[in-house]
């Protein structure tokens, strides 16, 4: 493979802060998408003060959720769902997007030993463990879609990119990453490549070639490239279309409304063992830590109206 070229576009459009990009490479035979998310990763280890590790593979996590949304969701309410549940000390994570490139996650365990492969190099598979990915789109349609596999590494990248190939037959090359610092998340992104159906054997041949010797996303960011022109660099084609930058933010939809629907899904056996505490309960919201309080009054009243609906 050839050296890529020192020189490339400004792309003076590009937004500072995180966005996703979407392109059209290679005569129109592999379409790709990358992003920025430093500023979301180190969001969300704001909210959950998670140790290094946990915070590299939720990052990663979210952003190749970020990364297939975009790909696979046409509507702003649309929503991705990302779940692992595994046995390496993290235990699993659980990330939702949106089609309004928003995304939201946690870690089950947010803070668990540091683990190296070598000296500099976080070692994700071993923190993830062996386990499944689940995948659930919401697209308004009267049934989620929903695919499972199992994970191949842990290292998230190529979990995706075997989810993508198996569950929905489309061959991909995902990579990601997310750098720590003393000061948190330094930087973060990834991209995601796909063969279209036209491509002809020559030009999956030498993406092969390209792919293979590719540094890392956080290599070229901390070079000071931009998505776009890591697409470039990737590439290596001076006629790629890129189309809209959207921007990119970590959002929650939690509110006092929808944590009274969960207490409601709760049945009325166990909102009136609750209904009983008169320090009422004080209900966490996963993604984004914020608290609502409910007295004991709230939830005898949430009480007496599950009831009530039932009789009707």
């Amino acid at each position: 493979m050839n050296d890529p070229a020192p020189v490339l576009p400004s792309h003076p459009d590009v937004p500072a802060g995180d966005y996703i990009v979407s392109a059209l490479a290679l005569n129109g035979q592999v379409r790709a998408f990358a992003c920025r998310t430093t500023r979301l990763c180190q969001e969300a280890q704001d909210i959950h003060q998670m140790s290094p590790v946990a915070a590299v593979a939720l990052g990663r996590l979210m952003t190749g959720t970020l990364l297939m949304a975009e790909q696979g969701l046409k509507n702003d309410s649309d929503t991705i769902s990302m779940i692992i549940r595994s046995n390496g000390p993290i235990q699993g994570m659980t990330v939702v997007g949106t089609g309004h490139q928003t995304v939201r996650g946690y870690c089950y365990q947010p803070v668990v030993e540091t683990l190296h492969k070598r000296p500099g190099k976080l070692d994700i598979g071993q923190a993830v463990g062996e386990g499944t990915l689940t995948v659930i789109k919401d697209l308004g349609l009267k049934e989620p879609y929903m695919g499972k596999v199992e994970l191949v590494s842990g290292e998230i990248a190529e979990d995706l990119t075997y989810y993508l190939a198996s569950s929905e037959q489309t061959p991909s090359a995902v990579g990601l990453g997310v750098l720590v610092d003393a000061n948190g998340i330094s930087h973060a992104g990834g991209f995601m490549v796909q063969m279209l159906p036209d491509a002809t054997e020559e030009t999956i041949q030498y993406l092969e070639t390209r792919l293979g010797g590719f540094p890392e996303v956080t290599y070229w960011m901390q070079e000071g490239f931009n998505p776009d022109q890591i697409l470039d660099l990737l590439f290596g084609d001076p006629e790629i279309q890129y189309f809209s930058h959207k921007p990119l933010s970590y959002a929650c939809t939690c509110s006092h409304e929808r944590m009274e629907q969960n207490l409601i899904a709760l049945g009325a056996r166990e909102l009136a063992d609750l209904a009983q505490d008169p320090a009422g309960v004080n209900l966490e919201c996963h993604f984004c830590a914020s608290h609502y309080p409910f007295s004991q009054e709230e939830l005898q009243n949430l009480l007496a109206e599950l009831v009530k609906n039932r009789h009707l």
